[in-house]
């Protein structure tokens, strides 16, 4: 048996684990243990992303001389990478930061195994809450969760302009509505958790920046 199977029927056995404990609930084992994977995961997470923000702060600083650079030589590519490069090495800034790559590398593992996890549980079925079957798709459940998208992203920094910030706010709710509109509702409640970690950590990170997109 590989690691990824072992860590696929781990994470299936806990939910079927906290489901017995909930008089066979396997919607509560889904979301139990969806809620302890992305917690445990969260410090990692917070401590990628807050690295990932300074990386863009410094970036800011000089964005003015890269401006320059970029105005000076647009049309010698060659030369403008190099005076681009320069200016990043000067002041110590990476031009490809590890922390991003990393951020977008090192959960991927772990969250593929819990959705691979999620989807066989889902497959048994079951009632929670005012789901009928967890198996089948429940559309007010993909409507919650992509509320919930659309509260996670309008946290996020948005880019300069009302049509590029209206964007990137609602199309992760137009996705996830897409993609939850037919599949098992317990896909839903660990893309609803998902979302709802994502918007804690960006507010752990700036819990400014609800107040500031207001006042933009």
């Amino acid at each position: 048996m590989t690691m990824w199977t072992e860590t696929v029927e781990v994470l299936r056995e806990a939910m079927f684990a906290y489901a017995h404990a909930t008089n066979g609930n396997l919607g509560a084992g889904i979301l139990t243990v969806t809620c302890l994977a992305r917690l445990a995961l969260f410090p990692l997470m917070l401590r990628l992303s807050r690295a990932s923000a300074e990386h863009q702060r410094r970036v800011r600083e000089i964005q003015p001389e890269l401006d320059v650079i970029k105005t000076r030589f647009k049309g010698n590519p060659q030369r403008l990478a190099e005076e681009t490069r320069q200016v990043f090495a000067r002041e110590g800034i990476p031009m490809l930061p590890l922390s991003g790559f990393l951020g977008a590398l090192a959960p991927a593992p772990v969250l593929l195994a819990l959705y691979s996890a999620v989807r066989q549980c889902a497959a048994v079925g079951g009632r929670f809450l005012w789901i009928a079957d967890i198996s089948r798709p429940d559309r007010l459940l993909a409507m919650l969760v992509a509320a919930v998208a659309v509260g996670a992203a309008s946290l996020a920094p948005q880019p300069d302009g009302q049509q590029s910030r209206t964007l990137m706010t609602f199309l992760p709710a137009v996705i996830t509505m897409i993609v939850l509109w037919k599949m098992a509702a317990g896909v839903g409640l660990y893309w609803g958790v998902s979302s709802a970690v994502g918007a804690a950590q960006t507010l752990m990170l700036n819990p400014r920046t609800s107040s500031r997109g207001r006042h933009a």
